[in-house]
């Protein structure tokens, strides 16, 4: 079944979801007209009023199928506000033309047509629609001076008129000042997401390294603990650390040290599945965990990383300047701690430093 909004565009949506209250506000004036003719306030025969609702109704189905096609999208403003209020405004004007006795309450509801530039106009644009109102008033009140000089009291059009100015004046001053406040909300509810996102990256990352903490890292093996718990699933988790990292710090100093540390994560990171992490353990040791993955198949990525660091190039460091690290690979045993399962881990990776490191040793559960 066709939807009135476009399927995954939240601002087209928006748009339509605006046009319709817009041109829900047409039923108001339906209703007032339709009672008006009924008491016999408005001179319009009742077909003339059919034919005036048909050309309404017929421009809003072109309104809405240039928001529904997306044309409305190559305007400068694609909410098409403007050329939606001057619509309403030409077509109420009409209705206070042939209103007679009851143009007071005309007027009254056009304030209504105003309200709609919240949205999007300006102080200017308001102005600029006031004096549009207010000339086509004074061009009603002059047609009808001319045509039917017996419907009309020429001093109380005049003080209806500078009333109509008047308000919509205001209106256009208040207008404008709810949406300088709406602006400033929308600007502010921004800083704030943007600010809670930060806070969010803040919590979960390392801010040396970028990698997780070491708190996300127990959220992460928490999760894939559950998952393999209920469903049977196994995963891996490869404990890592730098060799002889001390000799880097006291050779090149502290900062040196963090600069190979940064270097060697973000090479890591692109060594390993998306659906992977890895996170800062502690101190230079690192964890990766590899998801839906057997010991073998994170023995097959561990050896790929190892062959890569000690291959790599550090920026800022002597062109003969090398790393090597040493990892522990450990599969998880359903049901077992967590605990457990990084210990097992890391007697792993000692074993891999015990024999000579730059070495990759699986422990499999017992």
């Amino acid at each position: 079944m066709p939807s009135l909004f476009p399927a995954n565009d939240p601002i087209q949506t928006l748009r339509i979801r605006r046009f319709l209250i817009a041109a829900g506000s047409y039923v108001m004036w339906i209703i007032i007209i339709l009672y008006g003719h009924y008491l016999g306030f408005i001179r319009l025969p009742f077909g003339g009023i059919l034919v005036a609702l048909g050309i309404i109704f017929s421009i809003n189905i072109i309104i809405y199928t240039i928001f529904r096609t997306g044309w409305n999208k190559k305007f400068s403003d694609p909410s098409l506000t403007f050329p939606q209020m001057i619509i309403a405004a030409l077509a109420a004007m009409v209705a206070v033309y042939y209103a007679d006795n009851i143009r007071g309450v005309m007027l009254i509801a056009y304030i209504v047509t105003i309200l709609f530039g919240v949205f999007r106009f300006t102080l200017i644009q308001y102005f600029i629609f006031t004096l549009f109102s207010v000339a086509c008033y004074s061009t009603v009140i002059i047609a009808l001076l001319n045509n039917h000089p017996d419907k009309i009291i020429f001093q109380v059009e005049i003080l209806q008129l500078v009333v109509f100015a008047t308000v919509l004046t205001w209106f256009s001053m208040v207008g404008n000042y709810i949406r300088i406040i709406r602006e400033k909300l929308s600007a502010t509810n921004h800083r704030l997401n943007n600010a809670l996102t930060t806070i969010h990256d803040l919590a979960i990352h390392d801010d040396l390294t970028k990698a997780y903490n070491r708190r996300q890292l127990f959220e992460e093996l928490k999760r894939e603990k559950a998952k393999a718990d209920r469903s049977g699933k196994v995963f891996s988790i490869a404990l890592f650390d730098i060799d002889h990292f001390k000799k880097i710090n006291d050779t090149y100093g502290h900062l040196k040290g963090d600069d190979v540390l940064k270097y060697l994560i973000h090479s890591v990171s692109h060594e390993i599945r998306g659906i992977d992490s890895i996170s800062r353990y502690g101190g230079e040791e690192f964890i990766i965990l590899m998801c839906d993955a057997d010991a073998s198949g994170t023995e097959e990525c561990a050896r790929r990383i190892t062959n890569t660091i000690k291959h790599l190039k550090f920026p800022g460091f002597p062109e003969s300047f090398r790393i090597t690290i040493s990892i522990g690979i450990t599969t998880y045993r359903p049901v077992e701690s967590i605990d457990d399962l990084i210990a097992r881990s890391d007697a792993a990776m000692y074993q891999a430093k015990s024999m000579g490191r730059n070495q990759v040793v699986i422990k499999h559960p017992e």
